[in-house]
């Protein structure tokens, strides 16, 4: 049997088939899950061009902004079955926030940032804990510029440090309903988030030349640690963040040329 069979999966935040949480739902599906799937509106045609293309069988899928209350009250009441799994692959920042010095970043794009890459997760976890099936597991998606400054990350960089931290204080809370909450820290990947950040090529490039295995990831990497985390042989595993990027996290200083 599959180490997902007869679980059902929500994931939020599918926006394209390059997207990391399309690369998470075809691998908990390939492991047994029943799939469903929240979405903004601006991504519905990517969305349902996906879940027609038939590729992975999704259940349900439905229109939900994690920032909005009133969007995930309607999402989970249409939902049929109890929900072991919750996946939040979401994060926005304002896009001219990426090229400016962090002191210019003023205060409506650092709420706005905070709100939809971190706070979300609170909002989320609080519409779904009804739902939720006991011994179920929550995964967010964070990055290395959360811990670490990573050139022309910046303001993203704090939100995710942020989702890091209330990654913490939610495994605490929900814990006692044998709820598990954990970060997947991924490496790099060409996403339509990462077309954002000025010079991406150029530092995928560099992080496949001087990464301890000397390769770049794929959605499918972030897929597989995922459907670990979503079966029950990661059951005592919670308030962490794991990372998937090649070995790239463990680097002071990368070897130098010549």
């Amino acid at each position: 049997m599959s180490s997902l069979q007869n679980k059902h999966a929500v994931i939020f935040g599918v926006a394209s088939e390059q997207s990391i949480a399309w690369g998470i739902a075809q691998q908990l599906a390939a492991q047994g899950a029943r799939l469903s799937l929240g979405y903004q509106q601006r991504f519905k045609s990517r969305v349902l061009q996906l879940v027609r293309g038939g590729q992975v069988p999704v259940a349900y899928y439905g229109r939900c902004d994690v920032t909005s209350d009133a969007e995930l009250s309607d999402f989970f009441a249409e939902l049929k079955a109890p929900v072991d799994v919750l996946v939040h692959s979401v994060a926005y920042a304002n896009p001219s926030t990426f090229g400016k010095p962090f002191t210019e970043v003023n205060q409506e794009e650092f709420n706005e940032a905070l709100g939809a890459s971190a706070y979300s997760l609170v909002s989320l976890m609080r519409a779904a804990a009804p739902h939720m099936a006991p011994g179920g597991s929550v995964i967010a998606l964070s990055y290395l510029g959360g811990q670490r400054i990573v050139s022309n990350y910046k303001l993203m960089g704090v939100a995710k440090a942020a989702l890091e931290a209330v990654i913490r204080q939610l495994a605490s809370d929900v814990g006692p309903q044998g709820i598990r909450v954990n970060a997947i820290s991924a490496g790099p990947v060409k996403t339509l988030a990462a077309s954002q950040i000025a010079g991406f090529d150029a530092m995928l490039k560099t992080y496949e030349q001087v990464a301890p295995l000397r390769r770049s990831i794929s959605p499918t990497d972030v897929g597989n640690l995922a459907a670990f985390l979503a079966a029950d042989g990661s059951r005592n595993i919670t308030g962490q963040v794991l990372f998937v990027d090649a070995g790239y996290n463990t680097l002071a200083m990368a070897a130098l040329a010549g």
